[in-house]
């Protein structure tokens, strides 16, 4: 005995088909990648003082940094390499849980700044 698929059936497997179509194009097509949570980096920037970095999370700015840290003054960095090391310093910390601190001993880190003669 032969059996046939009911009208019914027919409009329950061409419903399902498409829906999982559609699922399949919004996935491949329609939504956008997936990025990793909380992506940390960094810019700097030129002031009129010297350089500064600003540290974003996910392209938010989070910390924005346009002078040195524990200085008397309004003076930035002196190159664009020293603010992006001091600001991979800083994202370093962040990353490790330690609270990044600000100060002429934090600046004295390799490839930020040299020891300044008292």
């Amino acid at each position: 005995m032969i059996r046939t698929i009911s009208k019914h059936h027919k409009l329950v497997l061409l419903a399902a088909l498409l829906i999982a179509a559609g699922s399949i194009f919004y996935i491949l097509a329609v939504k956008k990648p997936a990025t990793p949570a909380n992506t940390l980096h960094y810019t700097t920037f030129k002031t009129e003082h010297g350089w500064g970095y600003d540290i974003l999370v996910n392209d938010r700015i989070v910390i924005h940094q346009p002078m040195l840290p524990g200085q008397s003054g309004y003076k930035g960095f002196p190159t664009e390499q020293e603010a992006g090391a001091d600001a991979q310093n800083v994202i370093e910390s962040i990353k490790s849980g330690t609270h990044p601190f600000f100060g002429q001993k934090q600046l004295q880190r390799p490839g930020v700044l040299r020891a300044q003669p008292k």
